[in-house]
């Protein structure tokens, strides 16, 4: 193939802004996993890499990456590769035979109830506390926070519009609760009604959107805050709702629309944390449930 590869990154950017849809998150991920693979071919002189190349990239992910990172490098390594050969000469993507692991069922982490209250009434800060409000209360993902505007909140009718994977949006029921902690934050930004406002919903302190990075960092310095005896990511808090939304009687269904999976098996995974929390109680308070 001629040319080198550095050429095409460019053009993959926007490819994958057009075509795929991706959230801003992954889009960021997918670069800068296509970028690193490129400065381990650049330090070892090679432009294409052969299978001996290939393996020894590969040790390389697996010495400092678990499963599921190593999965969405390589899924994000074949795409670049893919598109490659759609603008040149390559005939066969190098990392084709290169198969993803198997991940490990885990079941979710997610905290109590009395955990997430404390974890939000510590938070005094009237942003931090709109945003752990608003995870809580909708179970969505970072990148969907991240992507928010003022005007996808419908404090009305209840709802927030989500725009999920694949660009796909939702109607989401959002709690009171949320909703005035998001219109208490943006009365600091002299905004009443959010419908009529297309600015990102979250800022930073320079009047920038605030990235997923962030909005990682403020469940994590008020979970630190607080003490809270476990790591707390966003990712936690969805667990989080999605679990005390089953404990409460909400049916699969409306939670996997809630959450915006493709799959009902991807939303089945919170019955088993719902189950072993039953057996717990039953083994507890049944006189006959163990062995004497």
């Amino acid at each position: 193939m001629d040319g080198c590869l550095d050429s095409f990154v460019n053009r993959y950017k926007m490819y994958l802004m057009d075509q795929k849809g991706l959230s801003p998150e992954t889009y960021r991920a997918y670069l800068g996993d296509v970028e690193n693979l490129l400065a381990f071919l650049d330090r070892r002189g090679v432009d294409i890499p052969d299978r001996l190349v290939v393996r020894s990239y590969l040790s390389n992910l697996h010495s400092r990456y678990d499963r599921s990172t190593i999965n969405r490098k390589l899924s994000a390594i074949k795409g670049f590769f893919d598109f490659v050969m759609t603008q040149a000469d390559l005939k066969v993507n190098p990392f084709s035979h290169v198969r993803s692991l198997k991940k490990k069922e885990a079941l979710p982490t997610f905290l109590t109830a009395d955990e997430m209250v404390d974890l939000i009434e510590a938070t005094a800060d009237l942003r931090d506390r709109a945003i752990l409000e608003l995870l809580y209360s909708t179970g969505i993902r970072v990148g969907e926070v991240e992507t928010m505007n003022c005007m996808d909140m419908d404090v009305r009718a209840g709802f927030i519009m989500v725009t999920g994977k694949g660009s796909k949006q939702r109607k989401v029921p959002v709690g009171d609760r949320a909703v005035d902690a998001v219109l208490r934050y943006l009365h600091t930004r002299g905004i009443d009604d959010p419908i009529y406002c297309p600015e990102p919903l979250f800022l930073n302190t320079r009047g920038k959107r605030l990235t997923t990075r962030s909005i990682r960092r403020v469940v994590e310095r008020w979970s630190q805050f607080v003490a809270v005896s476990r790591h707390v990511s966003p990712h936690v808090i969805r667990h989080t709702f999605a679990t005390h939304m089953l404990d409460a009687g909400a049916d699969l269904r409306s939670i996997q629309e809630m959450l915006g999976h493709a799959s009902l098996s991807t939303t089945q995974r919170y019955t088993h944390l719902t189950l072993d929390k039953l057996m717990d109680v039953y083994d507890k308070a049944h006189p006959k449930a163990k062995e004497e």
